[in-house]
């Protein structure tokens, strides 16, 4: 059984074993990104990093949807009446957020359930795989609403080239989850049924994972503004790193020994 970890209103934390699921919980709004929904998405990812029985994190929406996106009247509207620096610090927690899920050291699964539009495409592009109900809908809504997509513009051109991220941002267009899946969007399909099953199911093998996973993270991260000398150079500074922990220490123990490894994310 699972265990619920306390969060902020909107948000439930489930921990078991070692996967802790983010489930985003305004289901009557199918979860669209108010101020307060953001602040409790960081709340729960700040308490996950930290914790170190946690080693893999899905994040999904309860009900009907992942999210919907920003919500119209609470995180769309009030933007006109801010003076630049409030602006500036409203929008600073969707950075926040985003980045929370980018650089977090540890293997990080959306669950896409129904729609996935707008801010809410920009959370499940945040983390490190997608696996996608077979009746998902994603698409880039910000056109919609005169506005500009937020962390797409960084990882949509590399995920599936310029000018599908050019098309997808110009046209707001909604797009099916094998649409999403055959331009690399999302990284697999499975019937609606078997998705969080599916995803749990990756994040536990992960979760069992050495070391290496949050590093191999951080590293290609990392690697998409380095050349081809550079990405090297720093891979080899972390398998130095990586060659001193206690996982690694175990690989080879259980290959000499010829069992299975029993890592521990050390």
């Amino acid at each position: 059984m699972g265990a619920d970890i306390k969060g902020g209103p909107s948000v439930i934390i489930n921990r078991k074993g070692g996967v802790a699921t983010i489930t985003m919980n305004r289901p009557e709004k199918l979860n669209a990104l108010s101020p307060e929904l953001i602040d409790d998405i960081i709340e729960a990812l700040n308490k996950v990093a930290g914790d170190k029985q946690v080693r893999a994190v899905v994040v999904t929406g309860a009900g009907r949807s992942f999210s919907a996106g920003g919500d119209v009247l609470t995180d769309i509207v009030p933007l006109r009446g801010k003076s630049p620096s409030e602006f500036n610090s409203y929008v600073d927690q969707a950075v926040v957020m985003y980045k929370a899920i980018h650089d977090m050291e540890k293997p990080v699964i959306a669950a896409i359930n129904g729609y996935a539009v707008g801010a809410g495409l920009e959370v499940a592009l945040s983390c490190d795989i997608r696996i996608a109900a077979d009746d998902a809908k994603m698409g880039e809504f910000f056109v919609r609403m005169g506005l500009m997509p937020e962390m797409s513009v960084y990882v949509l051109p590399r995920l599936i080239g310029l000018g599908k991220a050019k098309l997808l941002s110009f046209t707001g267009d909604v797009v099916t989850a094998q649409e999403a899946e055959r331009m690399g969007l999302v990284d697999m399909v499975v019937p609606s049924d078997e998705m969080m099953a599916a995803a749990q199911q990756l994040a536990g093998r992960l979760a069992e994972g050495p070391a290496a996973i949050g590093i191999m993270k951080k590293a290609l991260n990392e690697s998409l503004g380095m050349n081809m000398e550079m990405a090297l150079h720093y891979a080899m500074r972390m398998q130095y790193h990586l060659v001193h922990t206690e996982d690694h220490k175990e690989a080879v123990a259980a290959w000499l020994e010829k069992r299975a490894p029993a890592f521990k994310g050390e």
